[in-house]
């Protein structure tokens, strides 16, 4: 029987459990990114709101309290410092980032028009995911970015899969 845990806005999760099912919803501007270490059957996820954290926060740390955090931090709301957790959250448990299989989710430009000074927002999300991936010597990402259209992504913990769901073009897997 599947467990769905669902992943909230610019919040990170984690599983080792076979049944587990990560689950973020309502991915429009936001990117999800979904990491899976194939030998150790462990995923995390995250729901990522903004590019950057810009306030200079020290590197991650490692050990046992690697994933701990006040109840006030939301770890996913950035791009830079979600990707860091969920890696974090995931080699604490013993998986390697060198083996990890790596989905992103997202990036959509969903209100036509409205475009903020920085840019779109959807796609300084992908760039913020996709360069700290890239900082972290993660593998490119499988993904689904960008449109017009909002999605739900899902990683089938036990099953090493993603899928991502949109009303105007159902179920895919990447």
């Amino acid at each position: 029987m599947r467990n769905s845990l669902v992943v909230g806005l610019a919040e990170v999760k984690w599983s080792v459990l076979p049944e587990d099912v990560l689950v973020a919803f309502s991915l429009g501007s936001c990117v999800g990114v979904a990491l899976w270490d194939p030998v150790l059957k462990a995923g995390a996820m995250a729901h990522v709101m903004l590019p950057s954290s810009s306030r200079g926060r020290k590197p991650a740390e490692n050990g046992v309290d690697a994933c701990r955090i006040s109840r006030f931090e939301k770890p996913g709301k950035y791009a830079d410092t979600a990707v860091e957790y969920a890696v974090r959250c995931l080699t604490a448990i013993g998986a390697e980032p060198s083996r990890m299989v790596v989905w992103m989710a997202g990036g959509a430009h969903v209100i036509p028009g409205f475009t903020l000074p920085t840019g779109d927002i959807g796609a300084a999300n992908i760039r913020a995911v996709s360069e700290t991936l890239k900082r972290l010597g993660l593998p490119e990402p499988r993904q689904d970015v960008g449109g017009d259209y909002g999605r739900t992504m899902r990683l089938y913990v036990g099953e090493g899969r993603a899928t991502v769901y949109s009303v105007s073009r159902g179920e895919k897997e990447i």
